[in-house]
């Protein structure tokens, strides 16, 4: 069986404003989870998934929460691989080793560029800190995983990402192609990459990656970059180990939840379709509801539903719903490059 990976944004509150912020994190919602109730739904998540589930903490900022050091040792108390998503502003070389010593396993943390970009996207000096934080972490013996989010302002820099987070000893540089949303929405609008942008960066991710044996690449929004995988797989080629042991495309609800502050269950951090509350739910009535099976079962449409790639692709949900309203409507990021239509 896969792992499940159960994204927590643990709190909203965030010692940053990043432009690019799909959460618009910032100040702390009203109702988020209690300590106890944390723990309540720490122990749910070992009931279920046992130790076939990733937890990751983010935020937000999780650091923000004056009790992430209980939940993680309450999550490694019932042997859950924990993961921390920070922002790499606070990760000071004694709350590395102290993470380490409380059960965290990894720490991922963006990169979105050289220094000017970086600190332009999510704030003066950040790139700098973030560097030392990730240095740190790697000391303090965490594995590490840069994730940066790729947009039209720093394209041009993938290969610069790259060269980055194989310098600090990254196990994996995992990119996110940038979906408007959130704050992102007000302070970036254009800076999604269109069809032709976003073929390239796919088609460059695995160029660096046939050269690149060190460090795994991957990507999170985009499902079309396993279409080019069983391309080069067909072709004899390369490919990572991931594409023989990983939910193949989109992961939303099929190997991966979101659990908001306030405890509302999502099927992917960016997907707002609400499938219950863990406060009023119990997580199995969650991952049977409506939208976990049409989600599991890539009940999609349009040319998605088409495509000879429906089951190792699926194309994204989230730009899908934000696009039609649909969330199983086709992904309007997908271009001819990408479709090729399911011979009768």
């Amino acid at each position: 069986m896969h792992k499940y990976n159960i994204n927590w944004n643990i709190t909203k509150e965030c010692n940053l404003r990043c432009k690019h912020c799909y959460y618009d994190a910032g100040a702390q919602l009203e109702e988020e989870l209690s300590t106890e109730q944390s723990f309540a739904l720490i122990d749910e998540i070992a009931n279920v998934f046992g130790d076939k589930a990733n937890v990751t903490f983010g935020g937000g900022e999780p650091q923000m929460r004056k009790d992430i050091f209980d939940l993680i040792s309450y999550g490694k108390e019932r042997d859950l691989h924990l993961v921390l998503a920070s922002n790499g502003t606070l990760l000071k070389e004694e709350v590395a080793a102290r993470l380490k010593k409380s059960g965290i396993a990894e720490v991922i943390i963006p990169i979105d560029g050289t220094q000017k970009t970086h600190d332009a996207i999510r704030g003066e000096g950040v790139f700098e800190k973030a560097i030392k934080s990730a240095r740190a972490c790697r000391d303090a013996g965490l594995s590490l995983v840069i994730d940066p989010c790729i947009m039209k302002q720093n394209e041009k820099e993938t290969v610069k990402i790259i060269d980055i987070a194989e310098n600090l000893g990254a196990r994996q540089c995992r990119f996110f192609h940038y979906v408007s949303m959130g704050r992102g929405k007000e302070e970036m609008p254009d800076s999604e990459l269109d069809t032709v942008q976003y073929a390239e960066n796919l088609m460059l991710l695995y160029e660096e990656q046939n050269k690149r044996r060190g460090i795994e690449i991957c990507t999170t929004q985009a499902s079309q970059y396993w279409v080019v995988l069983k391309r080069k797989e067909e072709e004899g080629l390369f490919v990572p180990d991931f594409f023989y042991t990983e939910i193949p495309g989109c992961r939303a609800a099929t190997g991966m939840l979101s659990i908001k502050p306030n405890g509302d269950v999502v099927p992917c951090p960016l997907l707002e379709v609400k499938a219950g509350n863990v406060t009023e739910m119990s997580l199995r009535e969650i991952l049977d509801s409506k939208v976990f099976v049409e989600l599991r079962n890539r009940e999609v449409k349009g040319r998605c539903a088409a495509c000879k790639y429906k089951d190792i692709c699926g194309g994204c949900r989230v730009r899908a719903y934000l696009h039609s309203g649909d969330y199983m409507a086709e992904d309007p990021l997908c271009s001819d490059f990408f479709f090729e239509e399911t011979q009768m």
